[in-house]
């Protein structure tokens, strides 16, 4: 599947830690994830387009030209959390990061709850939560940017002397 390569891509520029297809397929057949993408449509008038959509959700008879971007939710009883957000290297740093971020929080809360949505996981919590590190300061700027606040450090979360900021966005539902 086109989107799963196109997936792995993303995450393999932006992340130490390579991954597979596989890696993608079991968050989206898992009840615990979320993952909405932004799209880089091209409509029937071959009219470009952006578009966030859950995977889980998408319409194929759109032709993509390409996926821009992926957030993954990551949702349990007690919390929601954003698991990842990674942008295609070649369109960072133009503003897709927020559009993403802020949208994907919208469609992810706002549709599940004016649906009354119910499922195992909660994604429907007052605070959504993130880990980025001390060091990615795009990424904080962006979090601020987007409401986030920081509420603590963890300490060599991602190896020595590699803190992690945990910051927290309060919902307004």
């Amino acid at each position: 599947m086109k989107i799963l390569k196109d997936l792995v891509k993303i995450h393999n520029e932006n992340f130490e830690k390579k991954v597979k297809t596989e890696y993608f397929s079991e968050m989206i057949l898992s009840k615990q994830y979320a993952i909405y993408c932004l799209f880089d449509f091209m409509d029937e008038k071959e009219n470009k387009i952006f578009e966030i959509s859950e995977i889980k959700n998408l319409v194929f008879e759109k032709k993509i030209k390409k996926i821009l971007g992926y957030i993954a939710f990551y949702g349990t009883i007690e919390s929601t959390d954003i698991f990842e957000i990674a942008i295609l290297k070649s369109c960072q740093n133009k503003g897709f990061g927020k559009i993403l971020l802020e949208n994907s929080i919208k469609k992810l809360f706002f549709s599940k709850i004016k649906n009354n949505v119910s499922c195992d996981i909660n994604f429907f919590g007052e605070e959504i939560f993130l880990e980025v590190c001390e060091k990615n300061l795009f990424a904080i700027k962006l979090y601020e940017k987007t409401g986030f606040e920081k509420i603590s450090v963890r300490k060599n979360y991602y190896g020595q002397n590699k803190n992690a900021i945990i910051m927290m966005l309060k919902i307004k539902l």
